[in-house]
């Protein structure tokens, strides 16, 4: 929700450029990955007490809020771990500081991010890394670590550690964990990166032929790199099935290495010539996941400058946008590159032109920015493109499919005073609802819904403080989101 100290400054401006912002979508993501291993995002370091890490919290949202963003992707699994209460998995070393130690005083950090997170209107999406569990081999675990029950799950590759995903009972295990957090937390979505099969090294050979023996099919696959995309298929549908099975309107989605094939390897493949590819390296089939309806969302990492000789961000928005399988799509943009020794990246209009490039496209619904560090950097000019222009106006998150016969959530009553705006609900609502729409437009306009412009705030909230302009009469209406995403009715106008 925009601050309560910047609603009067908002509606000056929002008031003054109102023919600009409402070119805005009223939907759109527009995220940001919050990155917990190595204290990278947050934490800033290991050990901090409870009420330091609640500040940077609050600060971070602050900030969020401030550019106009409306989802984190908190990374609450970052190595085996946990940054939330498990009874399957250690606290997280980036928390105290060492592997299995709690907060203390104790608190739940999802939880605490999830509530915050609401006042403003942000959605939390809980990003895992699904089958990494050390990033060195000889990190010290914690000794109820999983791997300590089950050592026969564990790979070293590369002087780390992984689970691996051609033991049948490891993508249980994963999925159990997905459905953990799913049952016990309200968050928005689950997410997964592009770490599935780790990124090839050196040319070592990933050292999976015991589970390749011991569960392949050879009748069915007569190539290894087969059964491993095989391997990962089952992981994504599998998890895909069990947040839909506990609670639908919560989406799953993960974002993927930006190519998926060379059109020189597959016709089907993008106009690129990639090093590294999905299908081929990663053993992340992304099309059959998208064909097969197993992800509300992808977010392919489209990390170069729009023409990169090798894979340029403009040919792989347009090949992603082709396919999508009718999939939204949110572009994964480096904003980490800003400002880097290409030339390209110090052009201060080159991420704008992405953020517009990916507007025209019919299947993309918003980005996603790796990662929350860099917005506090010098990003050539991008933060106040992203607070005056691209972002000046809330938006809602796309709404999750499923959700279109759930009965709309109505406003019971508003209220209005010099100070403050107040609703109702039915008690019976509270529990679907997500977010309030607060909407405001001046005597003698026609008030128009799908005009971002005319909303003042998007708060989990049923009370607003004001501060109202003395010399123009403004009206104010206010509608209910679902946890779908759907708009319920909107209230009648209070002045």
């Amino acid at each position: 929700m925009r601050t309560y100290k910047s609603l009067s400054i908002s509606l000056f401006l929002l008031f003054f450029s109102i023919v600009l912002l409402a070119q805005n979508p009223k939907r759109e993501m527009r995220g940001v990955w919050m990155a917990t291993v190595k204290n990278l995002d947050w934490p800033s370091n290991r050990g901090l007490s409870t009420e330091e890490q609640k500040g940077e919290i609050d600060a971070i949202l602050e900030n969020v809020s401030s550019l106009g963003l409306n989802a984190v992707f908190l990374q609450v699994r970052p190595a085996s771990d946990a940054f939330y209460r498990s009874s399957k998995e250690p606290w997280s070393r980036f928390l105290a500081g060492e592997e299995g130690r709690a907060p203390k005083p104790y608190y739940d950090p999802l939880k605490y991010w999830i509530e915050k997170a609401r006042h403003y209107g942000i959605d939390v999406h809980a990003w895992i890394n699904p089958f990494r569990i050390t990033s060195k081999a000889g990190e010290e675990l914690h000794p109820g670590h999983p791997i300590a029950r089950h050592p026969d799950w564990v790979i070293n590759y590369n002087d780390k550690l992984y689970l691996d995903p051609g033991i049948p009972a490891v993508r249980k295990y994963i999925d159990s964990i997905v459905a953990d957090i799913v049952r016990n937390y309200d968050v928005a979505g689950i997410h997964m990166d592009d770490y599935f099969y780790p990124y090839p090294a050196n040319g070592i050979e990933f050292p999976d032929s015991a589970s390749y023996r011991q569960y392949c099919d050879t009748t069915v696959f007569s190539d290894r790199n087969e059964w491993r995309r095989d391997n990962v298929n089952r992981t994504v549908e599998m998890i895909s099935a069990t947040v839909k099975a506990l609670k639908p309107w919560v989406s799953f989605g993960i974002s993927p290495f930006g190519v998926w094939r060379n059109s020189d390897v597959d016709p089907r493949g993008s106009e690129t010539h990639a090093g590294i590819t999905n299908y081929d390296m990663l053993h992340a089939d992304v099309l059959t996941w998208l064909k097969n309806g197993w992800v509300d969302y992808i977010v392919p990492q489209i990390y170069w400058y729009r023409d990169h000789p090798a894979a340029g961000f403009r040919e792989l928005a347009n090949w992603w946008d082709r396919n999508s399988y009718g999939i939204p799509v949110y572009a994964g943009i480096s904003i980490y590159k800003i400002n880097s020794d290409k030339p390209a990246w110090k052009d201060p209009g080159e991420t704008p032109a992405q953020l517009k490039l990916i507007r025209s496209l019919n299947s993309f619904e918003g980005s996603v920015f790796f990662r929350y560090a860099f917005l506090n950097r010098d990003l050539l000019g991008l933060q106040d493109s992203l607070r005056y222009r691209y972002y000046s106006t809330p938006a809602l998150t796309p709404v999750v499919k499923g959700g279109a016969d759930m009965p709309p959530v109505r406003i019971k009553r508003v209220k209005a005073s010099r100070k403050k705006l107040k609703w109702k609900i039915d008690k019976k609502d509270a529990g679907n609802v997500k977010y309030f729409i607060v909407y405001f437009y001046r005597d003698g306009e026609r008030f128009n819904p799908a005009d971002a412009g005319q909303i003042l705030t998007i708060t989990g909230e049923n009370i607003l403080p004001l501060q109202k302009n003395k010399n123009r009469k403004v009206f104010y209406r206010v509608s209910a989101v679902d946890k779908y995403g759907n708009e319920g009715d909107i209230s009648k106008a209070v002045d």
